[in-house]
């Protein structure tokens, strides 16, 4: 018996063992990534040891990017960072690093514990350059992130707040509703400066924090800032609530935390965000993550930060919002924002940037907008033209945007403390000139620094969100001609049809399904052949008398009134956006409403005259017919995407041979 234990154990060591790997979005590198420490002038000089990078064959340069969290509420991206700590203790010290161009895995994010004593901590605040760049924007409230959003991995959001020494509330806004998608998981949150995270707020508790703003000022950034910044007074608390309430109500998670101005001047929070697989389908997408800082005294900052959605950690991309659409609510001129990201990647500043830019036939270019750019610099066509930048349109439909005469620095350089100042981009919004195809529509672009080869992005796509297309039918339907099935002949008069029904939205140039159910009726009128045969009728003539009458002939006629369901099924194409046609099955059961009978007798009174007399039957109504399974063939003619349109439908029926009909179809 031991032996089949040891056997079985044996077998099952695999499964036990895989079953307790503590699983991760994405697969982490096996190397031990370490954090290596050194006094320099009473400071603590910091250096990682990560796993060596991964060149993607073919491509440029990887290299690491890097947010130090000291564990005192301090952090920097410089590579090796020096870090003055303020009072004595013991902190666990975490960088976090993205790997960009790389081939490899993510790399383990290293910890490591540091003790400070007295010695080392001086009372002098020392903050790092990331710090005391920190707050372009505003001055008061902003957002940073240490990546863009990976799906399947985590990103770090550092929130900073200069409280000026007052109390107040941050509120962070995530996943957007209109992405459709709750791709941002809250994993973890700092405390550094006691933080007090709220629990969930209720409707009249929210109502009343924006009730209380007075002011508020709206900025926001990608990377680097984008220069935008909008004032706004509210001379009503209904106004500031209803400014608010929109802002919240366009995204689906909220997490609060209160702070104490107290604690510090200047605070900043990290904030860890798991970013689900789910957003696979979103890369190149932008989507953004909104911040809002209420203090005490009712003047708001409102900080939005734009998170490009990607597969990998490229920082020369290409992203679209809207990345989903909905069909159904489009509208002829959909405005696109596109942004274009690139950085240098060399030793030296570069000099002449051109952006070759590949959008889709639906765009007019012409209604081209920039809205914002880095480096700043003005138009060429203004009086100064060094460090400027131009756009035309080429013949081939290329949009062309370039950055003449500036100067953008290099990530090589050894110099470079601030990784944004190595980076830029354009953020322009463009119009179609007609409704868009349901159907997915790329862009990418070429990117030139100075004599360069190209670098060229990823497709930004941009598709429609796979949603149905509830449809009503009405008509009428009749039936060809006059069936005869065992020498009886059928009449079948024509009825009405309504049915509902429920298909993809607006589907191009691909076949796709329809099913639907509907009712129609119809008459039918049986004419039996005639019998011949002899015998004596019984009936009431004109007087009321019982009479008899001997006949030697008689004909038998029926009719009858059917309801019928069916259920077809079929595959249809859109030949265009007037016409698409169709083919299935459907499956039918006639339902008998009335059944009437009657038997018309040929007869001869005593003086030899031939009539006829027509006689009542008492007969029972059909059961449900067995169902059936016809074959039919149909065309719209019409706007076949979405609204009204005429179809006509024929079908094969065993007992009723060919049938048609024709009916008013409502796609929504």
């Amino acid at each position: 018996m031991k032996i089949w234990f040891t056997v079985l154990y044996l077998f099952l060591i695999p499964y036990i063992a895989g079953a307790q790997i503590d699983s991760s979005l994405v697969e982490q590198d096996t190397f031990v990534s370490v954090i290596h420490t050194q006094i320099v002038d009473h400071k603590i000089a910091f250096k990682s040891e990560l796993r060596p990078l991964v060149q993607v064959p073919g491509g440029r340069a990887p290299f690491y990017t890097y947010l130090w969290d000291f564990g005192d509420g301090h952090f920097s991206t410089a590579a090796e960072p020096i870090h003055q700590y303020q009072k004595a203790g013991d902190y666990e010290v975490t960088v976090y690093a993205v790997n960009n161009y790389d081939d490899g895995r993510k790399p383990k994010r290293p910890k490591k514990k540091v003790t400070v004593n007295s010695a080392l901590a001086s009372l002098e605040a020392s903050p790092s350059p990331f710090e005391e760049s920190f707050f372009t924007s505003n001055g008061i409230f902003q957002l940073f992130k240490n990546s863009d959003a990976k799906p399947g991995e985590d990103m770090a959001v550092v929130a900073g707040v200069n409280t000026n020494g007052k109390k107040g509330k941050v509120l962070l806004l995530t996943n957007e509703k209109v992405a459709g998608l709750d791709g941002f998981v809250l994993a973890g949150q700092s405390n550094y400066y006691n933080e007090k995270t709220d629990s969930a707020l209720q409707h009249k508790e929210i109502n009343s924090l924006w009730a209380n703003v007075k002011q508020s000022t709206f900025t926001k950034t990608g990377s680097p800032d984008y220069g935008i910044k909008e004032e706004r007074a509210f001379v009503s608390p209904n106004e500031a609530i209803a400014y608010f309430s929109d802002l919240h109500t366009a995204y689906n998670s909220l997490a609060t935390y209160e702070i104490d101005g107290s604690q510090s001047e200047t605070q900043f929070t990290l904030i860890n965000l798991d970013i689900t697989e789910d957003m696979l389908v979103d890369t190149n997408a932008i989507v953004t993550i909104t911040g809002v800082f209420i203090p005490e005294d009712g003047i708001a900052n409102v900080h939005q930060m734009d998170v490009p959605v990607v597969k990998s950690h490229d920082p020369n991309k290409m992203s679209i919002r809207p990345a989903r659409m909905n069909y159904r609510f489009q509208k002829k001129n959909k405005e696109l924002t596109y942004k274009v990201q690139f950085q240098n990647d060399g030793e030296g500043d570069a000099k002449n940037i051109r952006l070759e830019m590949f959008l889709p036939g639906e765009v007019d270019l012409k209604t081209f907008r920039l809205q914002a750019l880095y480096p700043q610099c003005d138009s060429c066509l203004t009086a100064d033209m060094r460090g400027c930048y131009q756009y035309d349109i080429k013949e081939d439909g290329t949009l062309t945007f370039h950055f003449k005469d500036i100067s953008l620095p290099g990530t090589g350089a050894p110099d470079i403390t601030d990784q944004d100042s190595t980076k830029g981009f354009i953020l322009f919004t463009v119009q179609t000139d007609k409704k868009l195809k349901n159907k997915a529509f790329k862009s990418y672009t070429n990117i030139y620094f100075d004599k360069n080869p190209p670098i060229k992005t990823n497709n930004a796509t941009s598709r429609f969100r796979k949603v149905f297309s509830p449809l009503v039918t009405l008509g009428a339907s009749s039936t060809f001609g006059t069936p005869t099935n065992n020498d009886i002949q059928y009449k079948f008069k024509p009825g009405v049809q309504f049915g509902v029904g429920i298909a993809p939205i607006a589907p191009y140039r691909k076949p796709y399904w329809q099913a639907e159910l509907y009712t129609s009726t119809f008459k039918e009128e049986a004419t039996h052949p005639l019998t011949a045969a002899e015998g004596v009728i019984q009936y009431i003539d004109e007087n009321g008398r019982n009479t008899e009458a001997k006949y030697n002939s008689y004909t038998i006629n029926s009719k009858k009134d059917f309801m019928t369901v069916q259920v077809p099924v079929q595959i249809r194409f859109n030949i265009n956006s007037f016409l698409s046609t169709g083919a299935g099955v459907s499956l039918r059961a006639d339902f008998n409403l009335k059944h009437q009978e009657s038997i018309t007798y040929d007869t001869e009174n005593a003086n030899g005259v031939n009539f006829q007399i027509t006689l009542p039957q008492e007969v029972e109504k059909d059961k449900m017919s067995p169902i059936k399974i016809n074959p039919f063939w149909d065309i719209n003619v019409g706007r076949v995407y979405l609204g009204p349109a005429l179809g006509i439908r024929v079908a094969y029926d065993v007992h009723q041979k060919a049938s048609a009909g024709i009916y008013g179809i409502w796609r929504f």
